[in-house]
């Protein structure tokens, strides 16, 4: 056979997905680069990601012509929001705002795009029977990622997770948040390999030599609080459910817990000599968080205040009535003095502020009192830079409003909530890697509701949907 006929052979859709799932911390590492290091606007992977998924989408036209009529109507009615969106963020935008409305497209581009991928990966892999080559495919990608992340580390070429302190580090890649959460919803899937007979025992050994890196690298380098807790959180839950397990449908009790106890015990004794001995850049960057927020005082009266300090400077301003004229609407002031009087009497610090973040908008709805913002959202970035909502969960559904939240989470929702249903009700069925994944998919939500920027970052969402795929995929759920 030659190679032309090779190549038709496996052109198929399924390749074509699983190559994307490959490259996407090449891509990754090339839109980081372009970037940072050549300072361009647009990278090669802000053209080639979606390629993949539009050659689906085409592919998925033209051979269901059940599918039309549903690319059609999800079409018009995506477009017809976005318009109604952008049109009460030209409204809302002022001088406070943090970016135009090119930046605020931006995010509904990336948010459609990641309802499409979920569709098309759904669509493509729910009628699988075998999901091991999707598994190994997974274990390739994240194999690239956390050897990229150590070439860089070795080579002194890692750029910092947090660049204004000089800590932490993450490689070639744009956001630490973003590739911890990369790295540890990808466990709940690597650590299922681990109870598939159908795999080989070097496959599984490749997998524990990924997940060591993969600790050592969140628990040490990276010093974001996902990463470190997280690697500890999904190592544990992994434990107790294999414990839980085996106790119940294997009826192995002194095996289980010998084996359990010890690994635990090793794996404890490992985490404390690591952090220990090597350290950890998580604990300095949570201490140098502290330390600045005790730092940050008022030029009028010289206590320390709850907000930050170039927020205090426009509290002052508006309470001396010499704010700039279209700085801020009158909803905005007034949620900035009510963020400060819920701050002070509660006694925050600018280590919340995410908390910080969620106060403020909510005050923002109230004194807004607008319906059609609360339907189609009152803009991402329409807020004052420091007041952007990092909670992802909430964000969509203040900012992106009622109609955002169905259209791009809903669907997660829906395929998430039902695949668990299904799986709950099968509970003789339901395995290991099943639990693990069903908690991959839940804490997924978690994190956006957490860290944020879960779902608008490209490679995270691919992970998520490839949790959902496999859980969808593994019962058989056509539609």
């Amino acid at each position: 056979m030659d190679i032309v006929s090779k190549i038709k052979k496996n052109l198929n859709i399924q390749n074509l997905l699983y190559l994307y799932i490959i490259i996407s911390p090449i891509l990754d590492c090339a839109s980081f680069i372009f970037r940072n290091t050549l300072e361009t606007k647009i990278s090669p992977s802000t053209i080639i990601r979606p390629i993949f998924v539009l050659i689906a989408c085409l592919y998925i036209f033209i051979k269901d012509k059940k599918q039309r009529k549903l690319f059609i109507i999800a079409g018009i009615t995506y477009a017809i929001y976005a318009i109604t969106h952008l049109y009460i963020f030209q409204l809302v935008k002022n001088g406070s705002s943090y970016s135009g409305i090119t930046h605020e497209l931006q995010y509904l581009i990336n948010y459609t795009f990641m309802v499409l991928s979920l569709y098309v990966f759904i669509y493509v892999f729910s009628r699988e029977k075998n999901t091991d080559k999707l598994l190994k495919c997974v274990l390739i990608s994240i194999s690239i990622y956390i050897t990229s992340i150590y070439l860089a580390v070795i080579t002194g070429t890692s750029s910092y997770t947090y660049p204004e302190e000089r800590i932490g580090l993450k490689g070639w890649f744009e956001s630490g948040n973003s590739l911890s959460a990369i790295l540890i919803l990808s466990m709940f899937m690597l650590l299922g390999i681990f109870n598939r007979k159908t795999i080989d025992k070097k496959v599984k050994i490749w997998t524990l030599v990924v997940i060591i890196m993969i600790g050592i690298f969140l628990m040490t380098f990276i010093g974001t609080r996902v990463g470190l807790y997280g690697f500890i959180f999904v190592l544990v839950l992994y434990g107790v459910t294999q414990l839980v397990y085996n106790l119940v449908h294997e009826n192995k009790v002194k095996e289980t817990l010998a084996i359990t106890g010890t690994v635990a015990v090793i794996g404890l004794i490992s985490i404390i000599l690591l952090i220990t001995v090597v350290g950890s850049n998580t604990l300095d960057r949570r201490q140098n968080v502290k330390d600045m927020a005790n730092e940050i005082v008022d030029e009028t009266s010289n206590e320390v205040v709850h907000i930050t300090g170039d927020l205090a400077k426009i509290r002052n301003k508006i309470k001396d009535n010499i704010l700039e004229k279209n700085f801020m609407s009158e909803a905005q002031k007034k949620s900035v003095i009510k963020l400060d009087e819920i701050a002070t009497r509660k006694n925050l610090s600018v280590e919340q502020m995410r908390t910080l973040q969620l106060i403020y908008n909510t005050q923002l709805v109230k004194y807004q009192a607008n319906p059609i913002y609360i339907l189609f959202g009152n803009g991402y970035v329409s807020q004052y830079y420091e007041m952007i909502l990092e909670m992802e969960f909430v964000a969509i559904l203040i900012n992106f409003g009622l109609y955002g939240f169905i259209l791009y989470l809903m669907p997660f929702i829906l395929v998430y909530g039902y695949s668990v249903y299904k799986n709950l009700r099968n509970l003789k069925e339901i395995n290991v890697q099943d639990m693990m994944l069903i908690f991959g998919g839940g804490l997924a939500f978690v994190l956006s509701l957490l860290s944020g920027y879960i779902f608008f970052n490209a490679s995270t969402t691919m992970i998520i949907i490839l949790i959902n795929t496999l859980l969808v995929t593994e019962h058989k759920l056509e539609k």
